[in-house]
């Protein structure tokens, strides 16, 4: 599916404020305006221009379009429930041009509310408007900007610098070493680094392979959730990158291609002394995925969070409990908890997912 976003440059939404009354000529305006001489521009080499205030701001209107394009992604839910329309989000261009105060102000679901929303709070970020003018003064305006999802048709592959990774495919990717069995080679092949025995280091990495039409098998990407390591990570791609020739590759409209497929290897030592932790991080596993599917009903909400909470306590510093759980609590808009567990979860697994949410759902909770 092609996504398209479509802004709608229409009148003020609503009004924030009334002009107020004349005051002292030395105090502060903090009022709010919508009605004003010139509405705050997006920064555009328009700015350099000798044309009308109109043609600036049309050139604005375009720029903005296009930044906000480039960065509001169209959500999986959305995708999958094929949900789209117009999402508002109101903020306010302060009087120096920093962008301050955004909200959602409409929202058709689908966590497209939140895409934009995340859009924004990178836009306010990097970027300075030209601030509004009244009476020859700059002056703060609150912004109201429509953006409308639509989904069309897209691409079958994204370029990946130079490579082309198709993400549909007519024939799937097919694991045809060892008989087919993908995992029985894996285990076999994967060996337990002797740098974890002592401290008895168990957890998983999400590996993701570029498997190419000669065979050929690269790592795309590494997770580790746990914090394990360079010998553990170097294990599990050593393994991955040595079941080249072993794979039937992707293919789109009968032509082998390049594509992505995600393994996970578990990692659990063996040796006595680590028994006690192997069972406690199965019992764990075992109440985050009951937790995580009570939490989906909100009769059980507090039940399944519950458990999540003796999961996370078992092990700490486990990144995809704190995912799951920050996820789970962000969705019940309990933001300070949510940001709690995702700050941790970046720590540990140096992921990158919900970097643009983060302020957000961080705003005035303190960093440790």
């Amino acid at each position: 599916m092609k996504i398209l976003l479509t802004f709608l440059f229409a009148l003020p939404f609503f009004l924030m404020a009334q002009e107020p009354a004349a005051a002292d000529s030395v105090a502060i305006d903090t009022t709010v305006y919508q009605i004003v001489d010139e509405k705050p521009r997006f920064p555009t080499p328009c700015e350099r221009y000798d044309t009308t205030a109109a043609a600036k701001s049309e050139c604005s209107e375009i720029a903005l379009l296009s930044y906000i394009n480039q960065r509001a992604l169209y959500p999986a839910e959305a995708r999958e429930k094929n949900i789209s329309g117009m999402v508002v989000i109101g903020f306010i261009v302060e009087a120096n041009g920093v962008i301050s105060k955004a909200r959602v102000l409409r929202d058709p679901g689908g966590q497209l509310g939140l895409s934009a929303l995340r859009s924004v709070i990178g836009m306010a970020n990097e970027i300075r408007f030209r601030p509004a003018i009244k009476g020859g003064k700059p002056v703060r305006y609150m912004y109201t900007l429509p953006i409308r999802f639509r989904l069309e048709e897209q691409k079958p592959y994204v370029m990946n610098g130079r490579d082309t990774i198709y993400t549909e495919l007519t024939k799937g990717i097919q694991f045809i070493g060892n008989e087919g069995d993908l995992t029985g080679y894996f285990n076999e092949a994967l060996t337990y680094p002797a740098s974890g025995e002592d401290s008895c280091r168990t957890g998983q990495l999400d590996v993701q392979l570029i498997i190419h039409p000669n065979g050929q098998v690269d790592v795309q990407d590494v997770i580790d959730y746990n914090d394990l390591g360079t010998d553990f990570t170097f294990e599990a791609m050593n393994v991955a990158t040595s079941s080249f020739g072993k794979w039937s590759p992707g293919e789109y409209n009968e032509r082998p291609v390049s594509s992505a497929y995600n393994v996970s290897f578990t990692f659990a030592p063996e040796s006595d002394g680590c028994k006690t932790v192997i069972g406690n991080y199965n019992k764990a596993v075992a109440l985050m995925n009951e937790g995580s599917n009570m939490a989906n009903d909100s009769t059980t909400l507090d039940q399944g969070l519950a458990k999540m909470d003796q999961a996370v306590e078992m092990f700490p510093r486990d990144g995809r409990f704190r995912i799951v759980r920050g996820q789970a609590r962000m969705d019940n808009n309990l933001l300070a908890e949510a940001c709690e567990d995702l700050r941790l979860a970046k720590e540990i697994a140096l992921i990158d997912w919900y970097d643009a949410v983060l302020p957000l759902i961080c705003r005035g909770v303190p960093k440790e």
